[in-house]
């Protein structure tokens, strides 16, 4: 089930946070610029990610940080980054989302999972399709069982 929320993703109770990166290691805008400030750890996870751009599509990183605790996945779904044209490859983020879920499913989670994504992910800066991309993630929501919370910034 999807759950729309205002409020600030970052501030949020989630223990898991998603967001769509460039396969090349910028995080240089938008949400990913913030986590990267906020959890260094999750940078790290993308820059160490052994992977070349060109293969990274489609694919995900993450980091755990135990202290707070909190998982942050890196979804590879968009190949470039800029502010003009789309983006957003669905079928890549589709892919890193389906996998996430796969992820949270297979390993155990010492910690209650609520997962919390950007309101617009891939939608923003990457100039995606919300009503595609919302689709999507109620899907993988139904598939897996899993309540998805989206959080619209005030």
């Amino acid at each position: 089930m999807i759950h729309i929320v205002q409020g600030d993703l970052l501030k949020s109770d989630c223990t898991v946070i998603a967001h769509q990166c460039n396969c090349f290691s910028t995080m240089g805008a938008g949400i990913a610029k913030q986590i990267k400030n906020m959890y260094p750890q999750a940078y790290e996870a993308d820059k160490s990610f052994p992977y070349s751009p060109e293969v990274r599509l489609g694919k995900l990183s993450y980091a755990y940080i135990p202290e707070k605790p909190i998982i942050i996945f890196n979804l590879y779904g968009q190949y470039d980054y800029g502010r003009s044209g789309v983006k957003t490859n669905y079928r890549a983020l589709y892919s890193a989302m389906d996998s996430m879920f796969c992820i949270l499913d297979e390993y155990p989670v010492p910690f209650p999972i609520k997962i919390g994504m950007p309101y617009g992910i891939g939608c923003g800066l990457a100039g995606g399709d919300w009503n595609i991309v919302y689709k999507m993630i109620e899907k993988l929501s139904v598939k897996y069982n899993r309540d998805v919370y989206l959080y619209k910034l005030k």
